[in-house]
């Protein structure tokens, strides 16, 4: 019923957003985050994980409310998001895994998160958590970016769900759309460069469409 709700809650708040209610969107996306939350008794790791959606649900709240100008529920948001992401590290520094799974990558992912909603919020320490983040994947080798992953997956489509507000065109090379992914370390140094400009744009375009 949680997990049902929430989707629900994304669903509303995606048709807030071409309303322009991006305030309302915001609420609805951060109800979302509570209800994946809210199904959460004991962390998993590697398997699915609800914390992943309710952290990428906390990141596009922030946004409807940076974009909204409403600079207390920016900061909120972003530190619950915040919040989330570290407890869910904590959990995973106290699991065994093969060092040369996919397991030791995804740990990569929620530091990036953390970078992510530092980045919405425009604090000075994103830079802090995406060298974690970048430090992560650079010991686990020389891997592609796995979209598979479902942590990845959400970080990309935030980061995509960004640049179609402003109505780009992504082209079909650009790192986010390539069919086997950038490496890990070449899309934290795109995305860490490329996000806060594409967020001032957004918050100065003063409207966040879904472009769907």
């Amino acid at each position: 019923m949680m997990l049902k709700r929430a989707r629900k809650l994304l669903e509303n708040a995606r048709e807030l957003r071409d309303k322009d209610r991006l305030r309302e969107a915001g609420n609805a996306y951060t109800a979302a985050a509570h209800e994946y939350q809210g199904t959460v008794e004991e962390h998993t790791f590697p398997g699915a994980n609800h914390p992943c959606a309710a952290t990428q649900s906390l990141c596009c709240a922030a946004t409807c409310y940076r974009i909204n100008g409403d600079e207390q529920r920016l900061q909120n948001r972003s530190d619950l998001g915040i919040l989330l992401a570290e407890d869910y590290i904590e959990y995973i520094d106290t699991v065994d895994f093969d060092d040369q799974s996919f397991a030791d990558l995804r740990r990569g992912a929620w530091p990036e998160f953390i970078g992510d909603l530092r980045t919405i919020a425009q604090r000075d320490n994103a830079a802090d958590a995406y060298d974690r983040a970048a430090s992560i994947y650079q010991s686990a080798g020389y891997w592609e970016f796995c979209m598979s992953e479902e942590e990845h997956m959400r970080l990309a489509s935030f980061f995509v769900d960004v640049r179609r507000g402003l109505g780009h065109e992504i082209p079909e090379d650009a790192l986010e759309k390539r069919p086997l992914g950038p490496t890990f370390s070449e899309w934290i140094a795109y995305k860490r460069e490329q996000l806060p400009d594409l967020l001032d744009e957004l918050e100065g375009q003063g409207e966040w469409p879904t472009g769907r």
